[in-house]
């Protein structure tokens, strides 16, 4: 199988492409630097020039707040990057897999969001992402979304590590605890996007606020850390978040406790 894979040097490009390596898989592995998704001339160019079997579309604008000042870099990333890529996969005729978000949801719910949820962002991230859903709905017949979030895992910079590290320097860290959500793996989601067509959420079993999920990453390394749970009004930030953002995974991944115990292990 040949495979375009973009986005490949961002935290799940890093835990995807070795794994597609020891699978034997043909595969291209791409950034912003040598295959720019927005520059649709060049999107052709090149795709005109390989025979591909599969999209993994990866690259995104991740920045929540920076979004906020950035409207037009996150959505002709998120947005048009890819519907570039959408037209492309429609015109090879492979299926494409798009990785989403849960800011696609306001967080106004109080149990799990189903796929068949109402999508309602509060933030230009979120609404980003969303318009990249839409492009890939109205053009793709094979096509995988895939919602996630609270994502870390090697490679790249993440909330686990960066806890880490402040807690060598301090033996006190204050966390905004005002939101809920599910912290995943990015191992894990790798593991499991090979599925049936459609819209799947895809994030760690269970949830958590950011100051549960900090406590449990001390208790996992035996630091001695208190963790201070404060208000999203002593520290502002640009973008709103939704403040309920568990999605219904139906099981398909770990519980978020037993996945964070195993990526810390070495730690």
């Amino acid at each position: 199988m040949r495979i375009l894979v973009t986005g490949a040097t961002g935290s799940l490009g890093q835990e995807l492409c070795p794994m597609l390596e020891q699978e034997g898989w043909l595969f291209w592995a791409t950034n912003s630097k040598i295959f720019d998704i927005t520059n649709t001339k060049m999107v052709n160019e090149i795709i005109n020039k390989v025979s591909l079997d599969f999209i993994i579309h990866l690259a995104a604008y991740t920045n929540i707040d920076l979004a906020e000042t950035h409207k037009e870099d996150a959505f002709r990333v998120n947005h048009i990057g890819t519907k570039n890529l959408a037209k492309i996969a429609k015109k090879l005729d492979v299926p494409i897999l798009y990785i989403s978000t849960d800011n696609v949801f306001d967080g106004k719910k109080d149990s799990p969001y189903k796929t068949s949820d109402d999508v309602n962002p509060l933030n230009v991230y979120g609404m980003s992402k969303l318009k990249g859903e839409e492009e890939i709905l109205k053009t793709c017949k094979k096509y995988y979304i895939i919602r996630t979030g609270w994502l870390y895992g090697k490679g790249s910079k993440n909330y686990v590590d960066t806890m880490l590290t402040f807690s060598m320097l301090s033996r006190q860290i204050s966390v905004v605890d005002d939101q809920i959500g599910c912290p995943t793996w990015t191992r894990d989601l790798c593991r499991e996007i090979n599925k049936p067509y459609g819209t799947y959420h895809l994030c760690s079993s269970g949830q958590a606020g950011w100051a549960d999920f900090t406590k449990k990453i001390f208790e996992i390394k035996k630091r001695k850390v208190s963790v201070n749970a404060i208000d999203k009004s002593d520290f502002p930030r640009p973008a709103k978040r939704p403040h309920y953002c568990v999605l219904n995974n139906d099981n398909m991944l770990p519980d978020w406790e037993e996945s964070l115990e195993k990526y810390l292990v070495g730690k």
